[in-house]
């Protein structure tokens, strides 16, 4: 069974909202790890993300099968 997992914490960590990204480079990296940081920060954004990816990559598989540990995120 696939499963969306909750990102988990550690004493000392850096939150992924408060890390500062260079938004004026003119590399692609920044922006894509801009656009990640974002999803990664809203919950309801997330769960949508998810939900369209299931419907997208397992359309036909049985949701009671699978082996744990084997999630989307």
């Amino acid at each position: 069974m696939r499963q969306t997992i909750k990102p988990l914490r550690q004493l000392g960590d850096i939150d992924i909202e408060n890390i500062d990204l260079d938004d004026k480079s003119r590399d692609d990296t920044p922006a894509i790890l801009i656009g990640l940081q974002k999803l990664y920060s809203d919950p309801s954004l997330r769960a949508r993300l998810f939900t369209l990816l299931e419907e997208e990559l397992v359309p036909d598989v049985n949701r009671k099968l699978g082996r744990p540990g084997m999630g989307l995120w």
